[in-house]
């Protein structure tokens, strides 16, 4: 007869990293215009945030077709992501269904219309997307799986300690 103590127990299976080690999982966001840049990249288990910050008000009236900003005004910082971190965006990655999205830029802008462009590149199991979702007002939905990756990595960058 079975201890009915044990038979009560709740059974956690052991941690299965997703992640395996070599192989290629990179994620990258780009998105800049005139008063801002982001880009956040995953590679080599390595999270990196580069970023504009308009600390001297320079951009705030800037009217030009232009960057505001230099190469040389650009923040990096970068941290290497725990297992369960990178486990996380993984499965966000495998989950999402972005590597099934069938186009490649999404929003919709006529030819020669204004908009800003917002990237996400992807390497996962083997295979590889490269998105462009055009934002502009009145511009189609981006699609889900291009806005949950781009949360996420937004969010994990931003807990990098500045």
């Amino acid at each position: 007869m079975a201890n009915p103590e044990q038979s009560s127990k709740l059974k956690i299976p052991a941690f299965t990293q997703q992640v395996q080690a070599g192989s290629l999982f990179r994620l990258r966001f780009l998105a800049n215009g005139e008063s801002f840049y982001t880009e956040i990249k995953l590679e080599n288990n390595i999270l990196s945030y580069t970023y504009f910050e308009d600390t001297t008000g320079r951009c705030e009236k800037w009217v030009q077709n232009t960057p505001c900003w230099r190469k040389e005004d650009l923040k990096t910082i970068s941290m290497a992501l725990r297992d369960e971190d990178l486990d996380n965006l993984y499965s966000l990655a495998k989950e999402s269904g972005i590597l099934k999205l069938t186009r490649a830029t999404y929003g919709s802008a006529k030819q020669g219309q204004r908009y800003y462009a917002q990237h996400m590149e992807i390497s996962l199991d083997g295979k590889q997307k490269s998105i462009t979702y055009q934002s502009f007002p009145g511009s189609s939905k981006k699609p889900e799986a291009f806005s949950q990756l781009e949360t996420a990595l937004v969010e994990y960058a931003r807990d990098l300690p500045h």
